[in-house]
């Protein structure tokens, strides 16, 4: 089967849908194509596995309190 569907088209849809940047019409159409191409479901579950990799194991460091404090008085 051929993929109805661009790679570099694909990519940008699969990343809209993760920032919720669609319209709920455009999601369910995005998720009623993404079933039927199994390229398509190769690379959107690649994706979902990266972000939520990013999510759940990568640390953001803290900032202190006066940090914060100071780039309030700055921005007054």
């Amino acid at each position: 089967m051929a993929n109805r569907f661009d790679d570099q088209d694909m990519r940008k849809r699969v990343s809209l849908y993760f920032d919720k940047a669609m319209s709920k019409e455009d999601e369910r159409a995005f998720l009623s194509d993404k079933d039927q191409d199994p390229h398509f479901v190769q690379l959107f579950n690649k994706e979902k596995t990266a972000r939520e990799f990013i999510r759940n194991q990568v640390r953001r460091p803290s900032v202190s309190p006066d940090l914060l404090q100071n780039i309030r008085n700055i921005c007054r």
